[in-house]
């Protein structure tokens, strides 16, 4: 990830919305799960991360904790940013997997192939 500086432009978290959103993600924590724990009615927190609103600071103060990211970053994309979410981490490491299954799978039926190639071989 580039430094961040005040001159840092980046299209997907130039909003305290978005940024809100993104560290949400990043936490791997749902809609429901915030708000239960920051004590506000869902319809204010879509609010925020819709750009309709803004929190308290004291609010924004305790979400910059629950998604651990400084309130810095949430209203000016400075400071401490989230972290890789662990959803995309966990798509990579089952794409792995997948791709280890397929390679075996792809070994298993060469060798099948081979061996039909030669039985046709001693048949002519």
């Amino acid at each position: 990830m580039p430094k961040r500086s005040i001159f840092y432009d980046d299209k997907e978290d130039t909003t305290l919305g978005g940024r809100v959103f993104q560290a949400r993600e990043a936490a791997g924590l749902t809609v429901s799960q915030v708000i239960n724990r920051l004590g506000v009615r869902k319809a204010t927190y879509l609010a925020w991360e819709a750009d309709r609103s803004e929190p308290r600071a004291n609010k924004l103060v305790a979400l910059a904790g629950i998604l651990n990211v400084s309130p810095t970053y949430l209203l000016s994309g400075l400071g401490r940013a989230a972290v890789q979410p662990l959803k995309h981490q966990q798509i990579i490491d089952e794409l792995r997997i997948e791709i280890e299954q397929l390679e075996l799978t792809l070994k298993a039926a060469n060798k099948m192939l081979s061996r039909i190639k030669s039985q046709a071989k001693r048949v002519k």
